[in-house]
């Protein structure tokens, strides 16, 4: 008894309102920073009718970057769990690509790294199909 009252303490932060407001004003505040200087940050040049182009650049890096936040929370909240009942949370394979998915996300490299892929599978695709270079 004294042990599950020891684990339901080590685990109260995370469920605590206060961690849970500073993470998602550090989430939402560094996100809001991705989606408006991720152009500069990442030296991308603009084309010439760019006002368009600069909201979806906004909106990619920004959704970009809380998709990573998204990923850390489960990830914390997964660990969280794993400490007190390590039975009950055994790492998986998924929990490493969730650790990925919210590096890249948090970092702002979300953006880049599915651009890189979807233009990856296009070029495979369009040489399988002998259409390619």
């Amino acid at each position: 008894m004294l042990l599950n009252r020891i684990g339901m303490e080590n685990d109260a932060w995370i469920n605590s309102c206060w961690f849970t407001i500073v993470f998602w004003v550090v989430g939402l505040g560094m996100s809001l920073f991705h989606g408006l200087c991720a152009v500069s940050i990442f030296n991308v040049k603009a084309p010439p009718k760019a006002g368009i182009w600069n909201f979806h650049q906004f909106w990619f890096n920004f959704c970009g970057s809380v998709s990573g936040w998204i990923a850390l929370w489960f990830l914390l909240h997964k660990i969280a769990l794993s400490l007190n009942a390590p039975a009950a949370a055994a790492p998986k394979l998924s929990d490493v690509a969730l650790f990925f998915l919210a590096f890249i996300g948090v970092t702002g490299y979300l953006p880049f790294s599915v651009i890189t892929g979807v233009e990856s599978f296009r070029e495979i695709a369009a040489k399988i199909a002998g259409i390619g270079k």
